[in-house]
């Protein structure tokens, strides 16, 4: 009985060891905002992906659920508020020579209210999903990943191994 008491008494301290040790992900939402027939891209106005056109998203906080988050980007970079969004896929990002990954989780969304309004992330406009892909600056990621995002009727999940500069090495999504 001792031993249990004396192991309860020390697992705050072990906690953050245990943590360190085991918590190496980080988790991100993007959500693609769609209305007819157009995507909303942002060409981002700081790092970490300076000046590329990819979608709305950013880290999760602690305590939000992935929805929240998913909502609370779109709010904080767009004005919009999503009323709804169906999850489409998860995609586990690994950059080499790190010893964290980033866990993507990807939404669609078409349901929203408000009015469109710029934010210092970036420049905001709306684009045909079929245009989308061959937009200059467009984001390698989003070429990759908007195929099975807008594949109706089916989830995904896969990965992606970056270098240490950000570009891709090599994908792996189903």
């Amino acid at each position: 009985m001792e031993k249990v008491e004396k192991l309860e008494k020390d697992i705050p301290e072990r906690w953050d060891v245990i943590m360190k040790r085991y918590a190496y992900n980080v988790a991100v939402v993007f959500c693609y905002v769609v209305k007819e027939g157009k995507v909303l891209l942002i060409t981002r106005g700081k790092p970490p992906s300076y000046k590329e056109v990819t979608v709305v998203g950013g880290k999760k906080e602690p305590g939000e659920d992935l929805f929240s988050a998913c909502r609370r980007e779109v709010l904080e970079e767009t004005n919009l508020v999503l009323e709804d969004a169906t999850f489409r896929g998860v995609i586990n990002i690994q950059m080499e020579g790190h010893d964290f990954e980033t866990m993507a989780f990807y939404f669609e969304g078409d349901r929203f209210s408000g009015d469109l309004q710029a934010c210092d992330e970036g420049e905001l406009e709306w684009c045909p999903i079929e245009e989308s892909y061959k937009k200059e600056g467009i984001s390698e990621f989003y070429l990759r990943i908007s195929p099975f995002v807008f594949r109706k009727g089916e989830s995904f999940s896969g990965s992606i191994l970056v270098d240490g500069h950000g570009k891709i090495r090599k994908v792996d999504i189903r």
